[in-house]
């Protein structure tokens, strides 16, 4: 009776098969790429049944995209977090280079799930695939389209190219902090994110 009651109750806790299909599927496609894993493999990791990863998200396509976003999810609710009694534009802006610096060992140095994801499907060739990468671009255009919001209370004035410039050295330093397994890549862009914030107004309309 003791162990039933034991039972009902783990049964009872454990996560939904939803959630277990997405944390397994957050877990080997961040570590381990998202091609290379086959539907059998997370059924197994997640102890759900085939037909319950089809009738919740009705394919493995289905299932990444999920994944992207709730990591983009993720990503936005930790920045919202640290930069929650930050006020000056500039401390914000760097903390997207403080955000990925810190979370970086934390993978493992895999360097961007957005970018690996997006490297998987250079040419995608049906709506499901293209729906993969326009998850990936959804987190992109979030993270340019804050920075430009916040270049531009800081200058006065529409913030859209230094925000380019900044996506670009945010792209680069995580490139290479995979390459190089270590944090030095991020810590040089964020360098060089904060000689452009400080450096005098550039005319762009020439």
């Amino acid at each position: 009776m003791a162990g039933e009651k034991r039972t009902g109750r783990s049964r009872k806790n454990r996560p939904s098969p939803r959630q277990r299909l997405l944390a397994s599927a957050t877990s080997l496609f961040s570590t381990e790429g998202i091609r290379v894993i086959g539907i059998d493999r997370i059924l197994r990791e997640a102890d759900v049944a085939k037909a319950s990863l089809y009738s919740l998200f009705g394919s493995k396509d289905a299932l990444v995209i999920a994944y992207l976003e709730s990591l983009d999810e993720q990503w936005r609710t930790r920045y919202a977090e640290r930069t929650a009694d930050m006020s000056a534009p500039e401390d914000k802006i760097l903390a997207f280079f403080d955000q990925c610096i810190e979370e970086a060992p934390e993978s493992d140095f895999r360097g961007s799930h957005f970018q690996n994801a997006a490297n998987e499907y250079p040419r995608p060739e049906s709506d499901s695939e293209r729906g993969i990468v326009e998850a990936v671009q959804q987190h992109r255009r979030w993270c340019q389209d804050t920075l430009t919001e916040l270049l531009t209370e800081k200058n006065g004035y529409p913030g859209d190219v230094q925000a380019q410039q900044l996506m670009i050295f945010l792209d680069g330093g995580l490139a290479g902090s995979r390459l190089s397994q270590s944090t030095d890549s991020l810590r040089t862009a964020r360098e060089l994110a904060q000689q452009l914030l400080s450096a005098p107004p550039a005319d762009y309309s020439i």
